[in-house]
C-alpha cells in the first residue's frame, strides 16, 4: 500500500512540473495582454469631434432640466411642509 502511495505521489509531482512548463511566465502572459490591447484598440471606432460636442451640450441641457425640476419641487415641498409645520405648531 505504501508503494502505491509513493506512485501516486511521484504522478501528482509530474503533473504539476507538467503543468508549470506549459504555463507561460508571467511577462509573457502581460505582454500578450499588451498586444491583444493593441489589436482591440485599433478595431475601436472613435467618435468624431462633432459628435462629442453634440453629446455634450445633450448632456448639459439634460442635467440643466434636471436641476430645474428638483429645484421646483424642493421649493413646493419645503412650501407644502411649511404650511403643515404652521397648522401644527
Amino acid at each position: 500500500m505504501s508503494e502505491n502511495n509513493k506512485d501516486l505521489t511521484t504522478s501528482q509531482k509530474t503533473e504539476k512540473v507538467v503543468k508549470k512548463e506549459q504555463k507561460p511566465g508571467f511577462f509573457k502572459r502581460v505582454g500578450k495582454w499588451l498586444h491583444e490591447l493593441k489589436v482591440e484598440a485599433k478595431k475601436v471606432v472613435w467618435p468624431t469631434k462633432q459628435t462629442v460636442v453634440k453629446n455634450t451640450v445633450v448632456v448639459i441641457i439634460a442635467l440643466i432640466i434636471l436641476c430645474a425640476i428638483v429645484t421646483v419641487l424642493d421649493v413646493v415641498f419645503g412650501g407644502i411642509r411649511d404650511m403643515l409645520a404652521s397648522l401644527v405648531g
